[in-house]
């Protein structure tokens, strides 16, 4: 019994001995020959500057001492000379009438639409086509948040269903219908008369309804001469009454204080994107000009002829310049290795071996690289597909005594 006893407890040590010696070398081996991979994948490095400045236009605001109008453009519509911006009313029941001639012309429109769709089988067909159209153009809008679109678009998608309404009724009733609202927008023309006047675009321009009072104070001549500190320090005027602006052209800036040593290093040949808070996409712009230094500051001025009506609305804003951009394959910089043909390159793990795939550096930052699939002078195709970098990979980033081939844990 007691030689039995003995021969367990020597198994036993044993078996502890085994399992404590496995797990030792594995913790060894772990930390004095790790290979630790790194998936590769696709990034964009950007390098900016931080703007907190204001957008600058040629306007004019478009005066108006009444406080009874109506609008008759939308924000960021170009408007010809002399055609109309507002509409001005004597009294509020003069408005409320108009308004109500706006509602009967809509409805004119429809039935008319109707009774000539009626008569065409196709034709009413397609509108069921343009309800789905105005719905999903109706949802896009409300995701977006856009009011002004979420308005228009409930507009033309209460058209179309009322012109189908109309359309599959038939035409038979239509005609007393119509000559109806004719007498209607008949009565309501007269009751209107001469109790309105329309305030004209005095030149071409687009229309923006958003006036501040910089529109006199922050024009594009006054940047060429302005330092910093009268930049920071400007005021707006008082805006008495007015209906809106014009904007001449398509030209925009954009002025902020910048400190010199960053402004030096911008050229006016180069093609910047601009990202500005409030504004979905980015801005292609332009050096304009960099004024004179004052207190190791300069009046950075960057103009853009693109996107105007996503501007119209904007004065202060904050920003950002983007100065350089590139886009690679994202490795770690510790990952890339001098293959053994002299090629600079990274390790990568497939199945349980390592092969060196040969890369071209493009962007080198803090701690990583982007890089691009370098050239592989392998004669078959498929050698070239399997020494070809792509995103996905595993990339080896550290590990004893890499080749090709080599087998790895």
């Amino acid at each position: 019994m007691k030689n039995t006893s003995l021969t367990t407890k020597l198994i036993t040590f044993l078996l502890f001995l085994a399992v404590v010696t496995y797990f030792g070398f594995q913790a060894w081996n772990y930390f004095t020959r790790p290979e630790i991979t790194t998936p590769v994948y696709v990034y964009r490095a950007e390098r900016t500057l931080a703007l907190a400045g204001r957008v600058v236009r040629d306007e004019e605001a478009v005066a108006c001492g009444d406080t009874l109008f109506e609008l008759q453009r939308d924000e960021g519509e170009r408007v010809a000379k002399g055609k109309a911006i507002a509409t001005v009313y004597q009294s509020a029941q003069t408005l409320d009438a108009a308004r109500e001639l706006t509602v009967l012309r809509e409805q004119l429109e429809q039935l008319e639409y109707a009774q000539s769709a009626a008569s065409d089988a196709e034709t009413a067909l397609r509108l069921d086509t343009e309800i789905e159209s105005d719905v999903i153009a109706l949802r896009a809008a409300y995701a977006a948040g856009s009011y002004d679109a979420l308005d228009a678009c409930s507009a033309a998608l209460r058209t179309s269903v009322l012109r189908r309404e109309f359309a599959y009724r038939g035409s038979t009733d239509l005609s007393g219908r119509i000559e109806t609202l004719n007498a209607q927008i008949r009565a309501s023309s007269d009751a209107i008369g001469g109790a309105s006047r329309t305030i004209t675009a005095p030149f071409a321009g687009t229309y923006s309804a958003v006036v501040d009072g910089y529109e006199s104070v922050l024009t594009p001549d006054a940047l060429e001469t302005m330092t910093p500190d009268e930049f920071e320090r400007l005021r707006p005027e008082a805006v008495s009454g007015a209906v809106g602006k014009l904007i001449r052209g398509e030209r925009w800036y954009y002025a902020a204080a910048v400190p010199a040593d960053d402004a030096a290093v911008l050229s006016t040949k180069t093609t910047y994107q601009l990202a500005i808070s409030g504004v979905d996409v980015t801005l292609p712009v332009r050096v304009h000009s960099v004024g004179r230094e004052q207190n190791g500051r300069c009046l950075l001025v960057l103009t853009g002829d693109r996107y105007l009506s996503a501007v119209t609305m904007l004065r202060g804003q904050s920003a950002e310049l983007i100065t350089e951009s590139h886009t690679g394959l994202r490795v770690p910089k510790n990952a890339m290795r001098i293959g053994e043909t002299g090629a600079t390159g990274v390790y990568c793990r497939i199945g349980l071996q390592a092969y060196f795939k040969p890369v071209e550096l493009i962007y080198q930052g803090e701690d990583y690289c982007l890089v691009e699939p370098g050239e592989i002078t392998a004669g078959r195709d498929s050698d070239v597909v399997f020494y070809t970098l792509r995103a996905g990979d595993e990339v080896i980033v550290s590990a004893d005594e890499l080749y090709d081939g080599k087998v790895i844990g």
